[in-house]
């Protein structure tokens, strides 16, 4: 089994944006895969619990926004000094990040699926083949 690659690059990448924080890549059970420099172990996986929730109630509330099915996007939380970003990030996998008030939301959001989008590129798994364990 390959390990999985070092991506935490370009969540420091990510988080080096104007007035961001934090950046997690977190499984859909809440696992932390992937995360930034300055996150510890302790805000990780708080983040990670807290973002998997958010993510699973966000997907559970879409029929309230459209009477045919429609996928979760993403989820934001504003606070009296910053926002929190819940992302889906393919199949299985959430990026959640955080910035301060002042942060550009549309812009950094954006760099958010500039990084969802280069991440699916490096972590995508190739079909097994048959006769593989």
């Amino acid at each position: 089994m390959n390990p999985r690659p070092d991506m935490n690059w370009l969540l420091d990448d990510l988080v080096a944006y104007p007035h961001a924080r934090n950046a997690v890549v977190l499984s859909s059970d809440g696992l932390a895969q992937h995360h930034s420099k300055n996150v510890d172990d302790e805000l990780r996986d708080v983040i990670s619990a807290a973002a998997a929730g958010i993510a699973s109630l966000s997907k559970s509330s879409a029929p309230f926004v459209s009477d045919t099915p429609t996928s979760y996007q993403m989820a934001m939380i504003t606070y009296g000094s910053g926002h929190l970003f819940i992302i889906a990030a393919g199949e299985g996998s959430t990026l959640v990040a955080s910035g301060g008030f002042d942060i550009d939301i549309n812009a950094f959001t954006d760099r958010m699926t500039g990084v969802v989008k280069r991440m699916r590129n490096e972590l995508a798994v190739g079909a097994r083949q048959a006769g593989q364990g």
